[in-house]
């Protein structure tokens, strides 16, 4: 933690003058800053359209933005900026203090606001860099023609800020799971029958993306009944699996497939939507989570008595049609077995990392990122095997942490206040 002031053109930060954000973001608005500025001086327009500064460069030192500019004839003039918790800290090489919102600061900031606004975001990271240290170890700084990049380093993936968007963990509740079935109720394998497919996809990547879901499929068996040799179509209707001998579990699996399948598609906001209808569709999609995970649930059980059960990244549920792909569809299996969820909380000397572990049995799981499902786990050394989780709350803290690869780093400097 610093023990001394950042000093800035001879001005520690108490001497910068501060403007608020607007609640819950690091957003400052156009309109509040010329309320600010009005109020201060009558020196210079405010609320037209003044000759905005030229922005020659920009530099990230110590956590504090430089602004290069240049307006008109006059001297070229330096205005920092620093982002804090809910408010921004400005100054400049002429003027402004704690007290004074200067001409330069003031029009810097309005030629940084083309939309109106300014998200400072990108340019908050409190408690990163140590004093009199212009390298942190949490983010590397990348100049560029014109100004730069900053990025996390690996180590840091899951590095979280105060007013980062972390999981509500709430009460846990256990999704009640059906019992194995009688095990001499295996389907009996035909020349052509059904099988049962695991559709999965990056849920972050198209506007196509589903929850993963089961879809049955048709195939024809080998000659001696021990593999596929190829697969006919999937199952989308009762009309798919005309002259097929279905048991009563695939009878009943089938329908949990077809709710599951109304469920799977992931609704999206639109850019310029309304608050309440981006809610709506946020509740929406979380409904359907839910209703997915206990159908997979009461899917699970019936899935182990089934000869065959594939695993088919769709790439989009535009995918999920006619006939199955050879190539694509990967033989897997499924396990009764629950995963258990547990933390580990590390002291890293300057900082506190919060890792995710996952067991089955008493065993570690090591989880590939690559190769995740909402619901599902599986270890990257098995990665046919696929464990389903039981609780709501489960899923949502795997997903947020396999993001971060399983770790959350919380520098010291505000972890009392903020974690």
């Amino acid at each position: 933690m610093m023990t001394k002031p950042i000093t800035i053109a001879g001005k520690p930060l108490s001497r910068f003058y501060q403007m608020p954000f607007e609640k819950g973001s690091r957003v400052l608005k156009l309109a509040v800053l010329d309320q600010i500025a009005s109020r201060l001086h009558s020196t210079f327009s405010v609320g037209k359209k003044p000759d905005l500064p030229v922005i020659q460069s920009l530099s990230f030192d110590q956590g504090l933005l430089t602004v290069n500019v240049k307006l008109g004839k006059e001297e070229a003039a330096r205005v920092y900026i620093g982002v804090e918790y809910d408010c921004l800290l400005v100054s400049c090489s002429v003027d402004t203090d704690e007290s004074y919102l200067g001409r330069y600061a003031y029009l810097t900031l309005r030629a940084m606001m083309r939309s109106g606004y300014c998200d400072f975001q990108e340019y908050y990271w409190p408690a990163c860099f140590a004093l009199g240290n212009k390298r942190s170890k949490y983010v590397d700084v990348v100049k560029k023609p014109g100004g730069f990049t900053i990025t996390l380093k690996k180590k840091f993936s899951g590095l979280f800020r105060p007013g980062d968007d972390f999981p509500d963990v709430t009460e846990r509740v256990v999704m009640p799971r059906e019992r194995l079935l009688n095990k001499h109720a295996m389907a009996r394998l035909a020349p052509v029958s059904i099988g049962y497919c695991f559709a999965n996809t990056d849920l972050l990547n198209f506007h196509t993306n589903h929850y993963p879901f089961l879809i049955p499929y048709v195939f024809a068996a080998t000659a001696y009944l021990k593999t596929v040799k190829s697969f006919k179509r999937f199952v989308f209707n009762a009309n798919d699996v005309d002259g097929i001998s279905l048991s009563p579990q695939q009878e009943e699996l089938n329908s949990i497939c077809s709710a599951m399948k109304e469920l799977a598609v992931i609704r999206f906001n639109a850019n310029g939507h309304l608050p309440e209808k981006v809610a709506e569709t946020n509740k929406l999609n979380d409904g359907n989570q839910l209703a997915l995970l206990k159908l997979w649930n009461k899917a699970l059980p019936l899935l182990m008595l089934q000869r065959f059960t594939h695993y088919f990244y769709t790439y989009g549920m535009r995918n999920v049609t006619g006939k199955p792909v050879m190539r694509d569809m990967k033989l897997v299996e499924f396990s009764m077995e629950v995963p258990v969820l547990s933390f580990v909380l590390r002291d890293e000397g300057d900082y506190y990392e919060l890792q995710l572990k996952i067991k089955v049995k008493g065993k570690l799981l090591h989880l590939n990122t690559d190769k995740l499902s909402l619901f599902l786990v599986c270890d990257r050394v098995k990665p046919y095997l696929w464990y389903l989780l039981e609780a709501e709350m489960d899923y949502r803290l795997v997903w947020f942490f396999s993001r971060v690869n399983f770790g959350v780093q919380v520098p010291k400097g505000y972890y009392k206040d903020f974690f």
